[in-house]
């Protein structure tokens, strides 16, 4: 599942003004890049020269010299199709969970980001360390020439609309008219953003929404970003706003539902959490799609203490909402 090309070491670990560097100062928009990946390719094992680039990488990382990196790609194919059992198990309505195939999920997911008024969508989750950054990137909807770019010249350490954006789902609205006129003083990091704005707008990324997701481990973060070809953000309508964040928020809960396991971000659970009869009781009623009201009826609780054991399983599983909950107890009641 892990796609470690044999350049990759040197996208996340090599100097950014070396080749790369020359390469983003000489970008001429009328030529596209060649890829240095193929996306959704499985490769069945590492290259002597990876091999060896990788364990330089993890040497340096250890001395403190910089920060060790990794790029994992994965498709919409190999998220595949929810089982007809999870789909039932699942009391969340999601129009993704309802397609018979991963092709005819992409077909709508394209449908409907050109229906918001967007040209591509970007899906990317992130785990940082220490020394060690890993990004788990979707491209069944992005260019490959854009994405093999964008990394290559580690545009992603200094991405403007990444840092800017909320940390708690909030969209961030984005434009690159803005983002020139917002360049730093600084030449060397005002050189760079030059480069990434002119390689926006040279493949049809002139404005769009960027939200970030939170996830359950507090190093792990996933970032959404709809992009237009249109310069003019003014198009960005509050209904189209809501109906963008609407969809992220549908996406971002199939993809960790469903591709935790596939893209290996699946968060660290005990083994077994001790529950009490009652507590197994309220678990069982939750994945069984129950809502509070009826958990109460049916247990003869009140609704204080129903909202009370759900707090509690909630902390006894580590998760943050109902929906995550669902998802590792489900184990518990089959």
């Amino acid at each position: 599942m892990e796609h470690e090309c044999d350049t990759l070491p040197h996208w996340l670990t090599g100097s950014p003004q070396g080749e790369a560097g020359r390469a983003s100062a000489s970008y001429n928009s009328a030529v596209s890049a060649q890829s240095a990946y193929q996306a959704g390719a499985r490769q069945p094992a590492k290259s002597a020269h990876a091999a060896e680039a990788t364990r330089a990488a993890v040497r340096t990382a250890s001395s403190g010299m910089t920060t060790a990196g990794f790029l994992t790609l994965f498709t919409e194919e190999e998220i595949g199709t929810p089982s007809p059992a999870t789909r039932r198990a699942t009391p969340v309505i999601s129009p993704l969970v309802r397609f018979g195939s991963a092709q005819d999920r992409i077909e709508f997911v394209r449908q409907r980001i050109k229906q918001l008024g967007f040209d591509s969508f970007s899906y990317t989750a992130t785990r940082t360390t220490a020394h060690h950054k890993t990004m788990f990137v979707l491209t069944s909807y992005e260019s490959q020439a854009w994405l093999t770019r964008y990394f290559r010249e580690r545009y992603f350490e200094l991405d403007p609309r990444v840092a800017l954006a909320s940390p708690t789902g909030l969209p961030f609205l984005w434009n690159t008219a803005d983002m020139r006129a917002d360049l730093p003083r600084a030449q060397m990091r005002s050189e760079r953003l030059c480069g990434m704005i002119d390689l926006l707008e040279a493949t049809g990324r002139k404005s769009g929404i960027l939200t970030q997701m939170p996830l359950p481990e507090p190093e792990l973060s996933a970032s959404l970003c709809f992009n237009s070809e249109i310069g003019n953000p003014r198009w960005m309508t509050e209904s189209i706003v809501a109906e963008t964040l609407m969809f992220a928020h549908t996406i971002h809960e199939f993809i960790w539902t469903h591709a935790k396991s596939v893209i290996g971000i699946a968060p660290e659970q005990p083994q077994r959490v001790a529950l009490s009869d009652l507590q197994h009781a309220v678990l069982r009623a939750v994945v069984q799609g129950q809502r509070d009201k009826e958990i109460a009826y049916f247990l003869g609780l009140s609704p204080h203490n129903v909202d009370y054991h759900l707090r509690r399983l909630r902390q006894l599983f580590k998760v943050r909402n109902r929906v995550q909950l669902i998802n590792v107890a489900q184990g518990y009641v089959s």
